[in-house]
């Protein structure tokens, strides 16, 4: 993929507000949006810089800032290129799009004043900007806690829904709250002889990976989840002390693992492996439960397992089991800066794929539409 890092204007000025855009490959601009994050009370890490350029193979990690005295607004995003094979003189040279990283994103408030002026004025200020750099869309996945979605100025879908686990509930509240069958896995599971490990720094990540891949396989997942070895490399190196691997083990051996993400406040199941010969033992629920207790001891407040493929889908019931209550909407954004070009851009990719006898793939809801047909490659997350 060609890609230009070179934007043709980085700042948006108003009367009241300013507003940049931070690119992670600028040094300046990296260490800028870093400071901004660590001065953070909250410090999620779907907004660390380093988190967004684990995808960096695909997209460019940008974030765009605003400031008042209400506090900050951050905005992180990962910027892509748009390449088709066409001669169309009404597609520009360079176009692009913007997508939230795997996980969460959208609007991030740092700080305790009121933020609605602030909000109006960086909506106004960034589509400005993007419409100058030749961005024809935008797709948001919402930060479950922060409201961002309220203030978007866009289409919102509640797209589905994630199980959140309470921590503040405490252990025997929680141990309570569970389903039945959960705490007979638990139990069993004890009983087995299983033995946590947590994992700081990716020690046995060629294990880990190993699982992983296995429990993919078994999936059917896309390709899109099979990350690769330099993958968690950056996890290791650039996120160190914002993530840690639990072990369900069995004489040395890993039979179920979780790789978590640490914010301040929350921790998020951010990939799940679990070997296919070890489901008697029950180990899933056993690293669950032990995140849960680690969690509770480490005084975060929110433990996030996700939600499913589907809205209430096995996956999802499965991870429901640990709190019931906890069932919290997940939001996702969409935007169209130039509809003229993205309207293109459609036709251009239902032509391409009648030149190669495929067949759009017609995804209810897919966005943005360009990027849907039936080539897997062209979904990145």
């Amino acid at each position: 993929m060609n890609y230009s890092p070179v934007l043709k204007q980085a700042t948006i000025e108003t009367d009241i507000l300013q507003m940049k855009v931070l690119s992670a490959e600028i040094e300046a601009d990296y260490l800028e949006w870093l400071a901004i994050w660590e001065d953070w009370d909250g410090k999620e890490i779907f907004a660390h810089p380093d988190y967004l350029r684990l995808y960096s193979d695909n997209s460019r990690a940008r974030c765009a800032v605003s400031k008042s005295d209400a506090g900050v607004l951050i905005y992180p995003f990962c910027l892509r290129e748009i390449s088709f094979d066409c001669n169309c003189a009404e597609v520009p040279k360079a176009c692009y799009d913007i997508i939230s990283p795997y996980g969460y994103g959208g609007y991030f408030f740092i700080g305790i004043g009121d933020f609605k002026e602030l909000v109006l004025e960086f909506n106004a200020a960034f589509s400005q900007w993007a419409v100058s750099q030749e961005i024809v869309s935008e797709f948001v996945r919402f930060d479950l806690f922060g409201k961002g979605w309220k203030h978007y100025f866009g289409e919102v879908v509640h797209n589905n829904d994630n199980v959140v686990c309470d921590l503040t509930r405490g252990k025997q509240q929680i141990w309570l709250d569970y389903k039945q069958k959960v705490r007979n896995n638990v139990r069993k599971a004890n009983n087995s002889g299983l033995q946590l490990q947590l994992d700081f720094a990716g020690d046995r990540v060629v294990e880990f990976m190993e699982i992983y891949y296995g429990t993919m396989d078994r999936r059917q997942a896309k390709r899109k989840y099979y990350f690769d070895r330099q993958f968690f490399d950056r996890i290791h190196k650039k996120l160190a002390g914002h993530f840690v691997y639990v072990y369900a083990c069995l004489e040395g051996k890993i039979l179920s693992a979780d790789l978590v993400l640490i914010s301040d406040y929350n921790l998020y199941s951010f990939l799940s492996a679990t070997d296919g010969d070890s489901f008697g033992y029950r180990p899933n629920d056993f690293v669950k439960h032990n995140i849960i207790c680690w969690g509770i001891e480490q005084s975060k407040l929110a433990y996030i397992l996700g939600g499913g493929y589907n809205l209430s889908d096995s996956l999802f019931e499965y991870k429901k089991a640990f709190a019931p209550t906890g069932i919290f909407p997940f939001f996702i954004g969409k935007k169209i800066f130039n509809q003229e070009l993205y309207d293109l851009l459609v036709r251009i990719r239902v032509s391409e794929c009648q030149d190669d006898c495929g067949v759009v793939n017609q995804v209810p809801g897919f966005f943005p539409q360009y990027r849907g047909p039936s080539d897997e490659s062209e979904y990145y997350w």
